[in-house]
């Protein structure tokens, strides 16, 4: 099980810009840098590509923005005919946030058994897909670790397992937004990595999340949550030149862009970015993993998303709270192929890359802010 313990217990953020050499198990150590919007050059983003921002006006299919609210119905009607009192649910300190549990009550309906789906886009991932699925969400997980931001050491455990060869070049941080991540090469899988942290109080962070969308400037039609793009814009030009100055030096190489909880969302939009704006960046070298991303935008921007081609793999960790807010019922829409993880072993894919009632959407409203701390 991958641990995405809160950083809450982490010691408070040291803004570090020199470079250094630490010992470790495995000999002399170079600290990257480690940066902020105190200290970089202004950077202005290159213009957006006209052909990559074209909105959608016809999607393939629509999905049907009161799934959730179905689900929500039956399992509370399930929950009632039970014995349980959901309107009392608050009087036991079971918090709720947008009508979802942030712990779980006792005697919830059953996850759903697994069975043979009617659509081909509804099956179990093969080994294969589960280790890669795994090795992302490690790879988000190392942003928790301090060594690793900000300190820039890349020596962690799951550092030394997952990308053994890493070289870490920079890690960023913002104070406003609380915005964490770092970029990371690695020259034995080709591949250069851009990884979002998560806020530094989870809990906090959920329970204060509001649900409010706001213009997203570069497609027509297609909105986004303020605070999401407010943080985005805040920290872009901490990493922006760097990912293009990689490339430029290794132009045969990938990049994957991937994060936790809230940096799940600025992995989307950071993914978004390069795509818009540097034509080297195509659905070919470029890929987005998100591991408890919540929603970020309305379904205009999830068809957008789509369209693009770039492929998204979103996971939800069983009965995780954050992969439904902000909720349906309010506009908001995931883009990407969902891989629900129910156990160590057993993870179901609805590959239709926008969201549907068949996975996790199936538990609501009784999610668990303790099933976005770890990941199977």
């Amino acid at each position: 099980m991958v641990s995405l313990t809160s950083t809450a217990q982490y010691f408070l953020l040291t803004l570090i810009a020199l470079v250094s050499v630490s010992e470790s198990a495995n000999g002399p150590v170079t600290n990257a840098p480690h940066t902020n919007i105190t200290v970089v050059e202004p950077f202005k983003l290159p213009p957006l590509i006209s052909g990559r921002v074209r909105p959608v006006s016809s999607p393939g299919f629509k999905v049907d923005l009161s799934a959730e609210a179905q689900s929500i119905s039956a399992n509370k009607q399930w929950f009632e005919e039970h014995g349980g009192n959901y309107n009392n649910l608050t009087k036991r300190d079971i918090e709720t946030v947008g009508g979802l549990t942030m712990d779980l009550p006792e005697n919830v309906p059953p996850t759903p058994q697994i069975k043979k789906s009617k659509s081909p886009s509804v099956y179990i991932a093969n080994a294969d897909l589960q280790n890669d699925l795994k090795f992302h969400a490690a790879l988000s997980a190392t942003a928790y670790c301090r060594g690793v931001v900000p300190l820039g050491i890349w020596d962690c455990k799951n550092c030394r397992k997952y990308v053994p060869d890493g070289k870490l070049l920079v890690t960023f941080s913002s104070l406003i937004s609380d915005s964490n991540g770092f970029v990371l090469r690695s020259d034995t899988k080709k591949t250069i990595y851009l990884v979002f942290r998560g806020t530094n109080s989870i809990r906090n962070a959920i329970t204060d999340l509001t649900f409010v969308l706001t213009n997203y400037p570069p497609v027509k039609g297609a909105k986004v949550h303020t605070g999401f793009l407010a943080s985005y814009n805040e920290i872009f030009r901490l990493f922006f030149p760097r990912i293009q100055e990689e490339l430029t030096a290794y132009p045969n190489y990938k990049l994957v862009v991937t994060g936790h909880s809230m940096g799940g969302a600025q992995a989307m939009l950071a993914g978004l970015d390069f795509y818009q704006r540097d034509k080297r960046f195509t659905p070919e070298n470029l890929s987005i993993y998100t591991v408890g991303c919540p929603r970020i935008g309305n379904p205009a921007f999830a068809y957008y998303v789509d369209s693009t081609g770039i492929a998204v793999h979103r996971s939800v960790n069983d009965r995780d709270i954050v992969p439904h807010l902000p909720p349906q019922a309010v506009g908001f829409l995931h883009p990407g192929v969902e891989s629900w993880s129910l156990s160590k072993t057993v993870t179901q894919i609805c590959a239709s890359n926008i969201e549907t009632k068949e996975c996790s959407n199936t538990i609501v409203p009784f999610t668990s802010i303790a099933d976005h701390l770890s990941f199977n």
